[in-house]
């Protein structure tokens, strides 16, 4: 379910890691004082056991 306008809806962004944002979110109905669904909340919450990787900030030409 992927809605250019949210409103209440979730806001689980629906572009990948090295697009351009393009402002759609998931629009699902979101669990009682979270930002996101049921689904998206889930997978937002980071296992401690689970390898990190470390971020390294692309390059923007100029």
């Amino acid at each position: 379910m992927s809605e250019k306008h949210v409103g209440g809806g979730c806001l689980w962004p629906m572009w990948g890691h090295s697009e351009t944002p393009n402002h759609e979110y998931c629009g699902a109905k979101r669990q009682e004082g979270q930002s996101y669904c049921a689904e998206h909340y889930a997978r937002s919450i980071r296992n401690p056991e689970e390898e990190t990787q470390t971020f390294v900030p692309r390059k923007i030409a100029a």
